[in-house]
C-alpha cells in the first residue's frame, strides 16, 4: 500500500534525524556551542535509555489518536462514511433502508452535539474550569472524546438500521479496526516523538534561537501528517 510506504518514509526521515541529532550535539558540546547536551555522552546515553518508553507513552498524541481511530472506526466500518460520501456524489443511490438509517445517525448526531452545546449554559459548570474559562478546562481537555463519542453513536446507529451491526462486538471490532489498519501510523508518530523529545533535551534549537512556539508548530504539524496521510478511507464490511 502507498500509505504504508508513506509511513516507513517517515519513519526513517525521522529516525535519521535524530541520528544527525546526535551528531550534531555531541560535536556542539565539543566545541562548547551555548549549553548544548550530547545524546552520545554517558549522560545523554542515561537519558535517553530513562525516557524513551516515557516520552512516547505519556505523549497527549498517542492518546488523542487512539481515542479518534476508535470513534473513525465505528463510522468506516459500519458504512456511515461510505452512505455519507455516496449521498453527496449522488452518482450512486442508497436503498431505502440505508437512507433510514443515515438519516437516523445524522438526527442522533444533531441531537448530541444540540446536547453538548446546552449543557455548557447550564449552572453546574461541568464543562468549564474554576474561573469559567476554557484554557486547561475539562471541555478542553476531554473535546476529543466527546467527539469520539459522537462519532461512535452516529457509527452504531447507522449500524444496527442498516443490519451492518448485529452484535456489540461488531462495535467492539469497529473500534479496533481502524487502529489495526493504520497500526503502521504509530510507529511514524514513536520516531516523531522521540525526536523532538530529543531535540529539546540537546538544547540545540535554544542555541539556534530557535522559537518554542515554532517547535510547537512544527511537532504538530508532524504529527498530523502522519495521522491525516489517508489515500483511501473506506468501510470494511
Amino acid at each position: 500500500m502507498k500509505s504504508n510506504r508513506f509511513s516507513s518514509t517517515l519513519s526513517i526521515v525521522f529516525f535519521l534525524l535524530t541520528l544527525a541529532l546526535a551528531l550534531f550535539s555531541w560535536i556542539g558540546s565539543i566545541y562548547g556551542l551555548g549549553e548544548v547536551q550530547s545524546l552520545l555522552s554517558a549522560e545523554g546515553i542515561r537519558w535517553v535509555l530513562g525516557h524513551v518508553v516515557e516520552n512516547y507513552v505519556q505523549s497527549p498524541v498517542l492518546g488523542i489518536v487512539l481515542i479518534l481511530f476508535m470513534g473513525m472506526g465505528i463510522v468506516l466500518r459500519s458504512g456511515l462514511y461510505d452512505a455519507v460520501k455516496r449521498f453527496a456524489s449522488r452518482n450512486k443511490l442508497l436503498s431505502r433502508k440505508e437512507r433510514r438509517a443515515l438519516t437516523l445517525a445524522v438526527g442522533v448526531l444533531l441531537l448530541y452535539f444540540a446536547m453538548l452545546v446546552v449543557s455548557m449554559f447550564l449552572p453546574w459548570n461541568l464543562y468549564w474550569n474554576i474561573t469559567g474559562g476554557w484554557l486547561h478546562s475539562p471541555f478542553s481537555k476531554g473535546l476529543v472524546y466527546l467527539l469520539s463519542i459522537g462519532m461512535g453513536l452516529g457509527g452504531m446507529v447507522y449500524g444496527y438500521v442498516s443490519d451492518t451491526f448485529r452484535r456489540f462486538s461488531d462495535v467492539v471490532e469497529g473500534m479496533s479496526s481502524l487502529i489495526a489498519e493504520r497500526s503502521f501510523t504509530f510507529v511514524s508518530l514513536f520516531f516523531i516523538i522521540q525526536f523532538f523529545s530529543s531535540l529539546e533535551y540537546t538544547r540545540l534549537a535554544e542555541w539556534m534561537n530557535v522559537d518554542d512556539s515554532i517547535l510547537r508548530g512544527l511537532y504538530v504539524v508532524s504529527c498530523v501528517f502522519a495521522l491525516f496521510r489517508f489515500n483511501s478511507l473506506r468501510a470494511r464490511v
